[in-house]
């Protein structure tokens, strides 16, 4: 037994294949499909009826729990099943297909889609005898039914509480497999549930638009943090990892590649924002892109993909990278304007101690190194071990002044003595 309650994607696909290949292998009885979805993209709806139709080991779908539904992509791999099942206060149907925001796609596009999936539900109800009527109705009408009308219309064949129950009612059922009929014997069977492995929660993970989409700010943050920052390396690593995860992700959807250049050109408005004395104005122009890019990157336009990206998190992580952004350009500012501290041009100005009378010239002590000095005075002299300010820097000489110091001098007259007589 598997559990399919995410949406119909590329993760969701390869899990039920590896389910039918371990039923297939242990020589199952049958495969259990508990089926609680919302639906998802045509190409995997497409490569999981196929997975079905072909399967050696004969398939149940059971919509459950109580409350559950399969919409949409899910009715249609409810009904691929050689045995299809309800339990209680369940539904099924509304399968229609629609743009990836939700909303009605081109009546030409339309009517190809549904076609094709009626010609689909045809081939499917016809050879397991079940109602084609209404399962076509799900595609044309978006029809959608609870579990007592789907079963007293033969949409599926059985209505059942619970698992235990269902494989009680399926015992003797001939389930009709590509290679013939097969009897099913169901009863006092032990089920053994496949759980999904790490790299199956890995994958559904990487397929979330929301991931998808922080994984690319990631990489753009990491980048970013290496080009105005060269040699921390560890953002630049994190960037690089976050965004060949990105690609893997995005390689398994059918996104809008106009949004991805969007996002593309956001990071490098930022980039030059660094580089240029924009002040912010580019970083404007980035965070602008980024939301509008973004929000059109899962938006391909044609049939209903999956989840979108939540703009929550598009509005939050374009507000992360405007305050990174403007919080960088405003120490790359200040650390042009502050005074040079380094250089020949930092030296102007500090104090140097003279490790030889300076007659005008002679030797004196800076930073722990010996400089050769002259006085800017030529008529003037410094005693060893005096302190001088350095005013220039003269072919790896020092032009040096005397350190004079002032001092309060005590006015003798203003204040009154005393003597003893």
């Amino acid at each position: 037994m598997m559990t399919l309650n995410s949406e119909i994607n590329p993760a969701s696909l390869s899990f039920l294949k590896k389910a039918i290949a371990t039923a297939e292998g242990d020589g199952s009885q049958a495969l259990v499909i508990e089926v609680n979805t919302p639906g998802g993209d045509l190409a995997s709806l497409n490569s999981m009826t196929e997975a079905e139709l072909n399967s050696t080991v004969p398939i149940i779908t059971y919509v459950s729990p109580a409350g559950g539904f399969a919409a949409s992509a899910g009715a249609l791999v409810t009904l691929a099943a050689p045995v299809a099942a309800m339990a209680p206060t369940t539904r099924i149907g509304a399968s229609s297909p629609i743009a990836g925001t939700g909303a009605d796609i081109g009546s030409t596009l339309k009517a190809k889609l549904e076609n094709d999936l009626v010609a689909s539900l045809m081939g499917i109800q016809n050879r397991y005898g079940r109602n084609f009527p209404l399962a076509a109705a799900m595609v044309t009408k978006a029809a959608s039914y609870d579990d007592i009308t789907a079963y007293n219309n033969h949409l599926i064949d059985y209505r059942a509480s619970s698992l235990g129950d269902l494989l009680d009612q399926v015992n003797g059922h001939t389930a009709i497999l590509r290679a013939g009929p097969v009897t099913l014997h169901t009863a006092n069977l032990s089920v053994q549930t496949i759980e999904p492995g790490l790299f199956d929660h890995f994958y559904a993970l990487l397929l979330d638009p929301n991931v998808i989409f922080l994984l690319f700010i990631i990489a753009m943050i990491g980048i970013y943090l290496e080009i105005s920052h060269p040699g921390i390396i560890l953002p630049g690593v994190a960037g690089g990892i976050a965004f060949v995860l990105f690609l893997f992700g995005v390689g398994s959807l059918t996104p809008n590649w106009a949004g991805f250049a969007l996002m593309v050109l956001a990071f490098v408005l930022l980039v030059m924002d660094l580089r240029l004395p924009a002040h912010g104005v580019l970083t404007v122009g980035a965070i602008i892109s980024l939301v509008f890019g973004a929000l059109l990157f899962f938006n391909s336009g044609g049939p209903y993909n999956g989840p979108m990206v939540n703009p929550v998190v598009v509005y939050s992580m374009a507000a992360v990278i405007g305050l990174i952004s403007f919080a960088l350009i405003t120490l790359v500012v200040r650390a042009q304007r502050r005074p040079v501290t380094t250089g020949t041009e930092g030296m102007i100005g500090t104090k140097a101690v003279a490790l030889t009378p300076l007659l005008p010239e002679g030797r004196v002590s800076y930073g722990g190194e010996d400089w050769a000095a002259f006085l800017d005075d030529p008529t003037a002299s410094v005693d060893e071990g005096c302190e001088v300010q350095v005013i220039s820097v003269e072919e790896l000489r020092l032009r040096v002044q005397p350190v004079r110091y002032h001092y309060p001098v005590l006015d003798i007259d203003s204040h009154s003595t005393t003597s003893l007589e």
